[in-house]
């Protein structure tokens, strides 16, 4: 009689037993070539890589594009460059 379930090949079994891989995140960006111009938004910070980066890929370019975008509007040269941009969007409605 055979069981719903089906054995777990080798490979299967060694891929759901690896220990998450734990890397340490920097994430600065920078608006210009002065050293001031740079903006730190995640400072050597401890995040556990476990399973595959595709499967969480949308969440990861989210969380990128949130912190990017905080980074940037906290800059002077930066905010001056964007509000100009979303005033003539404004006006086009």
């Amino acid at each position: 009689m055979l069981s719903g379930r089906r054995r777990k090949s080798k490979v299967e079994r060694e891929k759901n037993s690896e220990e998450p891989l734990e890397v340490d995140l920097t994430l600065v960006f920078r608006f210009g070539d002065q050293p001031n111009d740079a903006v730190t938004v995640i400072d050597n910070r401890r995040v556990p890589m476990v399973g595959s980066i595709f499967d969480s890929r949308d969440t990861i370019v989210r969380g990128f594009v949130r912190h990017m975008l905080k980074a940037g509007l906290s800059q002077p040269n930066v905010l001056a460059e964007v509000l100009p941009a979303l005033r003539l969007l404004r006006r086009r409605r």
